[in-house]
């Protein structure tokens, strides 16, 4: 089951988290030979992706990546409340939603 995250995006701004992924047991994931993908839509049902996050695995035996969006991506965003979602695929195959929720894109006056 994922995890509900809402949090707010600056347009034009760079995106950037760093994240430890931990099982139920708060024991670290060890992330190597896993992948993620992520997107933002407009709503669940649009057909249109409206942005899509990068990642990268910074410590895969500590369970860190980083979770980005460029300043260039974020100001394609339309100034509205989006959905999105991070998935992660395992070695294996398998896929995981880890995170899912609202994104709140605040509009950009500097441009």
């Amino acid at each position: 089951m994922s995890a509900k995250y809402d949090f707010d995006m600056d347009q034009g701004a760079t995106f950037n988290r760093t994240l430890t992924l931990k099982d139920d047991t708060s024991t670290v994931v060890d992330l190597t030979g896993n992948s993620f993908a992520g997107q933002i839509r407009t709503s669940a049902l649009s057909g249109t992706i409206a942005g899509t996050f990068t990642f990268a695995i910074t410590n895969a035996s500590g369970g860190v990546f980083s979770w980005k969006m460029t300043a260039t991506n974020t100001a394609a965003l339309p100034a509205q409340q989006c959905v999105y979602d991070v998935e992660m695929t395992q070695a294996n195959g398998d896929v995981v939603r880890l995170l899912e929720g609202f994104v709140n894109i605040k509009s950009n006056v500097t441009r």
